[in-house]
């Protein structure tokens, strides 16, 4: 958890989920405002009790991005388990932000979940579409619901 001496305006820190950067712009007592590091992103006001919890330093941070360096990229990988447990679901892409690596699956109840590209295989999310049938198991996160191993259904 970052401390309160680490943030300090012009920061460089890391999202632990997203591996989204950020320059701290500002912190006061309640709340941090964020400046990404990519342009096509907005800044982002986030409180302090999250902002300490979901991000870290970004020195301290490797993001497995293909070039591992150590320890680092491998606890984060072994962090979520292996295969999701609770029941299958089944639904419809509602919505993918491909260039964001996430979307929206609306399940055959009616309830609209977020997911990631990180929560199933590259290629598996490449070849999905808007409209797919899929199978997914919902998990609960820090932001609530998220759909985890989500596979098309051939053939619905």
């Amino acid at each position: 958890m970052l401390s309160i001496e680490d943030i300090e305006p012009g920061v460089q820190v890391t999202h632990k989920n997203t591996g989204l950067r950020y320059k701290v712009v500002d912190s006061g007592d309640d709340e941090v405002l964020l400046s990404p590091e990519s342009s096509d992103l907005t800044d982002l006001v986030v409180p302090m009790k999250l902002f300490r919890e979901e991000f870290v330093l970004t020195d301290r941070y490797n993001a497995p991005r293909g070039r591992g360096r150590g320890r680092g990229s491998r606890s984060r990988r072994n962090a979520a388990p292996a295969t999701p447990s609770g029941p299958k679901v089944k639904g419809r892409i509602k919505k993918l932000v491909r260039d964001r690596g996430f979307g929206f699956v609306r399940g055959d109840d009616g309830k609209e979940v977020f997911f990631h590209r990180s929560g199933l295989g590259a290629t598996d999310y490449d070849s999905l579409s808007e409209g797919d049938v899929v199978e997914y198991v919902v998990q609960e996160g820090p932001r609530g619901a998220r759909a985890e191993n989500v596979r098309a259904i051939i053939g619905e």
